[in-house]
């Protein structure tokens, strides 16, 4: 299976994160290619046949510019020209492509996150094999990672190894 990472990270954890799913993966034996959203590709190649997006929550949401510029004013050595949602406004759908979309935040698990809102964008962009998939804890006191989070995504980097492109449906178990 070859799969694309598509992130924005603006202090570095959803970009951590989008590392060890990778990691997972290729410990499976997978292709994987990791970009950062504002260098992706606007056209899935033919041979993704699972496309990964990842985002940091800002206001329980995806980022805007706004947001983008509040955390660099807040601190983040970055901020990316364009966000997720920007990226999802311009990329070519391709309606059968298995699409799982992550994200990192500090709020609780059931609260509004940017992972819902990408899954929901690509449906409406054409991508209906989209799925929200997992978020990761940052630690509100450090700005960093919560314990364990980087160990995590790596073991849903391995459960999605197992997703079959052809089934149109998976029994990932959440975690």
């Amino acid at each position: 299976m070859g799969v694309l990472i598509v992130c924005e990270s603006s202090f570095g954890n959803t970009r951590h994160v989008a590392e060890a799913i990778g990691a997972g993966l290729s410990k499976k034996g997978h292709h994987v290619a990791l970009f950062a959203v504002e260098n992706a590709p606007r056209e899935i190649p033919e041979d993704v046949t699972l496309l990964l997006v990842g985002s940091p929550t800002h206001n329980m949401a995806m980022t805007t510019a706004e947001t983008r510029a509040r955390a660099v004013a807040e601190g983040a050595p970055t901020a990316p020209a364009i966000g997720v949602h920007e990226w999802i406004d311009v990329v070519t759908p391709r309606r059968t492509l298995l699409v799982r979309t992550f994200d990192t935040r500090t709020t609780g698990r059931f609260l509004p996150s940017a992972a819902r809102d990408a899954a929901r964008a690509l449906k409406s962009n054409g991508f209906h094999g989209a799925k929200t998939g997992e978020s990761f804890q940052v630690d509100p006191r450090t700005t960093g990672l919560a314990d364990g989070e980087l160990q995590r995504a790596h073991e849903w980097g391995m459960a999605l190894a197992d997703l079959d492109p052809g089934a149109g449906t998976d029994h990932l178990p959440r975690h």
